[in-house]
């Protein structure tokens, strides 16, 4: 018997409601799928977000005058003016970009000097220490910012350097209250102090 008008139109409708549903589900699967992820959509965010604030410009080497240079003597504490007979001063130094921008500035050991001095005689430069392991070392400083070396890396063994090195097998200086004074070379800029220190 054929089916009526009736029952045909009940079979759309339920064609019709299979075929919703269907597409619900198809799309309830999809959302859950994207929420169940928040790292992928991070992820795509935050690479746009890189691209859109890189600079333009590459950063340059800093211009004549923009770097400044503090010399310091003391310990692993801090800074010293007198050392006992048994206390070797560790040297390093602050480098400044006065500057308005960030730039690059070379502060490798390659390119750092220090020198002690007693009234007009040189009795050490770290020019006469085997520099063979000496390395450049390409930094950016940030605009009117200061980083320092390392404190550790440079320890004067309170001997006076020579041709022949600056270890301590070379000869020992005056000490007894003798009254010294270091400034720091780096990369062709001088400190702007001279550091007074005391040898007991």
């Amino acid at each position: 018997m054929a089916p009526t008008q009736q029952q045909i139109y009940a079979r759309r409708r339920a064609l019709l409601l299979l075929v919703l549903v269907i597409i619900g589900v198809f799309v309830w699967n999809s959302l859950s799928s994207s929420q169940s992820n928040p790292a992928a959509t991070l992820s795509s965010t935050s690479s746009v977000s890189a691209t859109a604030s890189t600079p333009t410009n590459e950063v340059v080497d800093c211009q004549p005058g923009v770097v400044t240079v503090t010399a310091h003597i003391g310990d692993a504490s801090g800074e010293k003016s007198s050392f006992a007979s048994d206390e070797k001063p560790q040297l390093w130094f602050d480098i400044t970009n006065t500057g308005p921008v960030d730039c690059k500035f070379n502060v490798g050991s390659r390119v750092t000097f220090f020198t002690i001095t007693s009234g007009d005689e040189t009795y050490y430069s770290s020019r006469d220490c085997d520099r063979s392991q000496d390395e450049d070392l390409v930094t950016v400083l940030k605009a009117n910012s200061t980083i320092s070396s390392d404190r550790a890396g440079a320890v004067w063994e309170r001997v006076r350097s020579s041709s022949t090195g600056c270890g301590a097998e070379q000869e020992p200086v005056p000490s007894g209250g003798a009254s010294y004074f270091l400034k720091v070379e780096v990369n062709g800029v001088y400190s702007e102090n001279q550091v007074q220190f005391l040898l007991n």
